[in-house]
């Protein structure tokens, strides 16, 4: 067994292509992967940590944790983090009453509002002092335009993904947001800082949360993104198969860039496990 992983106290357990197969970011209208629901309860009654983390941006937490729910996954709205309501925690720390243009929807504009941050309008003469993307099933040319003129201006602009491309295991789509942050950017000479996956903001809020040791958190996913998340937090990575990486890309992966665990799925990773779980679950008996 991999001491790092199988000691683990705390886990970040990725949604799409790993717990949920699906077409759409965030579990959305997607199915359980086989003994998804098991793994997190088995971790739950060992006493461990779990916090569920998407990249996904376009809903509120609570939204998705509902779908996750449905599916068979026992997810409290609290366990649930998105790139959205990451991005929130840190313009919020970052930039404190601040006014936020939201390039996206509710998963983005709700958090950002319940955190007591001023949501611009963009057909306002005043210019946002912050700009962040997230996804939409559409965008405006005059939202695009208030973004675009206040990056220009000087404001800061944000994105919740950089990735091109979505995986959840049912092929793969472009990531929206990452092409209208690059967009924004190509217009005013601006890259935009990530605030998803892998940012080492993110990781922050993640560690937070979890209140344990980076050395006793492993994160798992289907994509190397996960790895390189895991990578910037101190942590453990766990790599599943069942979405994003191919075995054939998995051995290319050579030193940081390769998981410190990778197997079939996430039904495998609980038969990995058991015996340290079991373990756990003795001990607090």
């Amino acid at each position: 067994m991999n001491d790092g992983v199988g000691n683990s106290r705390a886990w970040v357990l990725d949604v799409d292509g790993c717990l949920m197969r699906t077409a759409r970011a965030g579990g959305a209208g997607g199915t359980a992967m086989p003994r998804a629901g098991e793994l997190v309860d088995a971790l739950r009654r060992a006493g461990h940590a779990v916090l569920i983390c998407t990249n996904a941006s376009q809903k509120p937490p609570r939204e998705y944790a509902a779908h996750l729910r449905s599916a068979g996954i026992d997810v409290p709205d609290a366990d649930f983090v998105t790139a959205g309501s990451a991005a929130a925690d840190y313009i919020s720390t970052h930039h404190a009453g601040a006014r936020v243009l939201v390039v996206g929807e509710d998963g983005l504009a709700d958090p950002i509002r319940k955190l007591g941050l001023e949501l611009a309008e963009p057909d306002s003469k005043t210019l946002a002092d912050v700009v962040v993307v997230g996804a939409a099933n559409g965008y405006s040319t005059r939202l695009l335009n208030a973004a675009c003129l206040a990056v220009d201006a000087g404001a800061p602009l944000y994105t919740t993904v950089n990735a091109p491309w979505f995986h959840g295991g049912l092929g793969k789509s472009v990531a929206v947001s990452a092409t209208i942050a690059a967009a924004i950017g190509w217009t005013t000479g601006t890259v935009a800082q990530v605030l998803g996956k892998p940012s080492a903001a993110l990781g922050e809020t993640l560690l937070h949360r979890l209140g344990t040791p980076a050395a006793q958190v492993t994160v798992v996913g289907d994509a190397t993104v996960e790895i390189e998340l895991a990578r910037s937090m101190g942590a453990h990575s766990a790599l599943v198969l069942s979405g994003a990486t191919s075995p054939g890309l998995l051995a290319t992966l050579e030193g940081a860039a390769r998981p410190d665990l990778a197997v079939a799925d996430v039904a495998a990773l609980l038969e990995y496990l058991t015996p340290s779980l079991s373990q756990s679950q003795g001990a607090r008996s």
